[in-house]
């Protein structure tokens, strides 16, 4: 049986997580303008640690999908995931653009 608690529980977990990586990405990007690329980096680092986070609990709720043979679907979950998938595109944007900075 789904339970909506634990996939709520774990949606609201992805989604903090989420939101800490991208704030780090976006903050890397600030320290990337100013020439600081070591902090930058380090930056990255942490916003990357809080992506895994992120993830981990998304592949508990896949996994217990699996394994239970039935969704696990709720409107929350589906907000952590695009948090998620918003969290990837822009550590993915943020690193090219780090890389322009780099070069001047």
């Amino acid at each position: 049986m789904v339970n909506i608690e634990k996939i709520s529980e774990t949606a609201m977990q992805v989604i903090t997580y989420s939101g800490m990586a991208k704030s780090c990405y976006m903050e890397a990007l600030e320290l990337a303008k100013q020439g600081k690329m070591q902090e930058s980096s380090e930056k990255m680092d942490e916003g990357s640690s809080h992506f895994v986070e992120a993830h981990h609990g998304h592949m508990d709720v896949l996994q217990e999908e699996m394994s239970t043979e039935e969704p696990q679907i709720s409107l929350l979950m589906t907000h952590a995931e695009d948090q998620l998938m918003g969290a990837e595109m822009l550590k993915t944007v943020i690193s090219e653009l780090i890389e322009i900075y780099k070069q001047k």
